[in-house]
């Protein structure tokens, strides 16, 4: 499910690919972990294209960090499974850096080609949030040099991640190939706006400010709060809102769309610890505007985009933002900090608009 620690834009990516890769004809293995008991081991995703679940490590959640010792144990497994099951495959894709070290270890073994989608890099997230938590492993950016260098392919979703690979991992220019990401437009797709608010419990006058993530420090909500205490004292008696939709929370709430969560809600430590530091932050500035609702269904989002005036993507670092197309496919501008992939994925004047990361005025402007 999307909204967790660590289940967000590429998760949705990974899927996608998978069934627009068995509409081509080609048969597709999507190998995950075992985290929890009782999980089916094999799952269709489409016709061709299957996700199996493998046995590495305790059959339970784990912090990212705790992983890394399960990438030779979780190769492992895969190989068992493709032994079971007679098949070879032509082409290993990696997604992810700890997905990359399995991946290697098998494309090692089984002398096929290894093409890896980094989808964010440690050196790049450890750049944004340099007095905050959340700093990746010595672990990640070493694996991640290594990897530049060994795997036949790599795949950037900008320019600006392309510059990322060649400059911090020192990846050779002709094994760099820059694919854009793209989005659903049969999903994403605009609603009325009158019945989108009625169901959010959004009144006509309100000004909505919308949000969407994973709730962590990279994320930047504590620029949003700025932003909003900015606006507020620009703009005194302007009917704002601001709701983030992101992060998983217990099931069962009892809240209406749009009525906000405490830390208390949400499933995960680090996403209650960031929520109490977001929500303190808001008391401290004077915005009880904000409101985090939980993570949503892809099938719920359009109608959120609808509702809303505007789309804020504060982020420290994106290496693409799936959320921006998300938006421009239902009409909604969204404001950014230009940062990694954003810039790319946002056409200023058209689909929305950039400023200087961190210039809080330009934002709130």
């Amino acid at each position: 499910p999307l909204g967790g620690d660590v289940a967000g834009g590429m998760n949705v990516y990974v899927r996608e690919l998978a069934r627009a890769f068995s509409r081509q004809g080609a048969r597709v293995d999507v190998f995950t972990r075992m985290s929890e008991e009782g999980a089916p081991d094999l799952i269709e995703i489409a016709p061709g294209a299957r996700m199996a679940q493998i046995p590495a490590g305790p059959r339970r959640d784990l912090h990212k960090d705790d992983l890394f010792p399960l990438t030779g144990p979780f190769a492992e497994g895969i190989e068992a499974f493709a032994a079971r099951q007679g098949t070879r495959y032509n082409i290993i894709s990696a997604h992810y850096w700890l997905s990359g070290v399995a991946g290697s270890l098998l494309a090692r073994r089984w002398g096929v080609p290894l093409a890896i989608r980094f989808h964010t890099l440690g050196l790049q997230k450890n750049r944004s949030l340099p007095s905050l938590n959340g700093h990746e492993s010595s672990s990640r950016i070493f694996a991640e040099g290594g990897l530049a260098q060994k795997a036949e392919a790599l795949f950037a979703s900008s320019a600006a991640e392309a510059e990322m690979l060649r400059g911090d991992l020192e990846a050779e220019e002709s094994r760099i190939h820059v694919v854009p990401c793209g989005v659903d437009l049969e999903r994403f797709a605009s609603v009325p706006r009158e019945a989108a608010r009625a169901a959010l419990g959004v009144k006509k006058e309100d000004i909505l400010i919308l949000s969407v993530g994973r709730v962590e420090p990279v994320k930047g909500l504590d620029r949003l709060i700025e932003v909003i205490a900015h606006l507020k004292a620009l703009r005194p008696g302007l009917p704002l809102r601001a709701i983030h939709v992101g992060g998983a929370v217990r099931n069962g709430n009892g809240r209406p769309p749009s009525a906000g969560l405490g830390p208390e809600a949400f499933t995960s430590s680090l996403q209650r610890a960031e929520v109490r530091r977001i929500l303190r932050m808001a008391q401290e500035k004077g915005v009880s505007e904000f409101a985090f609702v939980g993570a949503k269904l892809q099938e719920e989002l359009p109608r959120y985009y609808s509702a809303a005036d505007t789309l804020a993507i504060p982020s420290r670092y994106e290496t693409f933002g799936l959320v921006a197309l998300e938006s421009a496919a239902c009409g909604l501008p969204a404001v950014a900090f230009d940062v990694g992939g954003l810039s790319h994925s946002i056409e200023t004047g058209v689909s929305g608009q950039l400023v200087p990361d961190g210039n809080i005025g330009a934002f709130t402007e």
